[in-house]
């Protein structure tokens, strides 16, 4: 069926696609955690930097591939570390809980949380595999603004001016042909290149727009951004899913268009008594940007309402360098902590004599504790 489900291209084979991968219903969550938990060995990717930097692993579900280790590599870059090469071979499963790891200082295994119970948790944290940031939308303009951070609405209200921007609804097919073609494709190429990750155009065209709507930002009357957004079953939370500006132009970004697209969907939702905006997915590590510059909305941060609600990732540490403890700091991540009520998600730090926490990556959102800081010395040493 995944095979299937891989190349949409009928009405049919498109909602069904859209289904395996968003799983709406019991009967579908169920079918990919079948799938999900039946190989008995899966693919480890090993990441090497320059000489002496953190080599990066990832087993496990394929998803986490093209998106957490992406995302270390991308923050081990920052440090001064870019890839060099990497290496792949089949691990099993059964090795992976034996404690036979890939050949690295820090290994990240991604599985269904039913699997991940049988693999060891020393020197490793848990955490979700994906997480959604959801906007409880007020019921008065005012209450919406106030909840947005003040220097992000400073930002808005001037590029507002300058250029008048206004938010037209428009779900057409002729619409979601240009939005996507003209918009999402560019956007995603120009941002992400092949590294892109999306859905495919009869998707959003059989499986989504049906049951969503298409918004467009305009600027003079030229529309010059765009969402896709799907409905919930009950309607009461709108998700946004595919996003972009007029041919991926960067100057759309430093125009702020593409901001503008999710304060004007706010308002949007607002005047029409929608509860929820759903902002989609983004991975549980603290620092990455799109969960810094969506955090200033005031989200509450939950589960994903799909197959990834049961996926979580481990972070094992390997070896304990100063180049692991420097990467290890710089990324601070949601992990699951025993709560009053069950585990919990919980912003979670980690820091040293020589390494502060990088509280400045901050973690505010409704509904979060307090962050944890997890002395290197205690966690590295087998303390908890």
């Amino acid at each position: 069926f995944q095979a299937y489900a891989a190349r949409p291209t009928s009405p049919l084979r498109s909602r069904a696609a859209y289904a395996w991968n968003n799983s709406p219903g019991v009967g579908w969550r169920t079918a990919r955690r079948l799938a999900d938990t039946a190989p008995r060995s899966v693919r480890a990717t090993v990441s090497h930097g320059p000489p002496g930097a953190p080599v990066i692993a990832y087993a496990g579900l394929p998803q986490g591939e093209a998106n957490i280790l992406q995302l270390l590599e991308h923050q081990r870059a920052r440090l001064g570390a870019p890839v060099t090469y990497r290496q792949t071979a089949r691990i099993g499963w059964r090795h992976l809980a034996e404690g036979r790891w890939p050949p690295a200082d820090l290994v990240v295994v991604g599985a269904d949380a039913a699997r991940m119970d049988r693999l060891p948790d020393t020197t490793a944290l848990t955490a979700p595999f994906r997480v959604h940031l959801v906007v409880d939308v007020p019921p008065s303009q005012e209450e919406l603004q106030r909840q947005i951070s003040r220097r992000e609405r400073w930002e808005f209200n001037r590029n507002q001016r300058r250029h008048d921007w206004e938010l037209q609804e428009d779900p057409s097919p002729e619409a979601l042909d240009f939005f996507y073609r003209r918009m999402h494709r560019p956007t995603m190429r120009r941002r992400h290149g092949d590294r892109s990750r999306t859905e495919s155009l009869p998707v959003a065209r059989h499986a989504i727009l049906p049951r969503g709507t298409l918004l467009f930002v305009t600027s003079g009357g030229r529309r010059v951004a765009g969402v896709l957004c799907h409905w919930s079953p009950d309607r009461r939370t709108l998700t946004t899913r595919l996003l972009g500006v007029l041919d991926g132009d960067e100057q759309h970004y430093a125009d702020g268009a593409f901001k503008a697209v999710y304060h004007l969907l706010l308002r949007w939702a607002c005047a029409r008594r929608v509860p929820h905006v759903d902002f989609f997915g983004t991975e549980a590590f603290l620092s990455k940007g799109i969960f810094q510059w969506k955090r200033k909305f005031a989200p509450r941060v939950q589960l994903p309402p799909n197959h990834f609600s049961r996926k979580r990732i481990r972070l094992y540490v390997r070896n304990d360098t100063p180049r692991v403890r420097d990467l290890l700091v710089a990324n601070p991540l949601l992990s699951w902590t025993a709560g009053p009520d069950g585990p919990r998600m919980t912003p979670t730090y980690f820091t040293d004599a020589q390494r502060p926490p990088r509280l400045d990556v901050s973690a505010r959102c409704p509904g979060l504790p307090e962050p944890r800081l997890l002395d290197l010395d205690a966690f590295l040493g087998g303390g908890r």
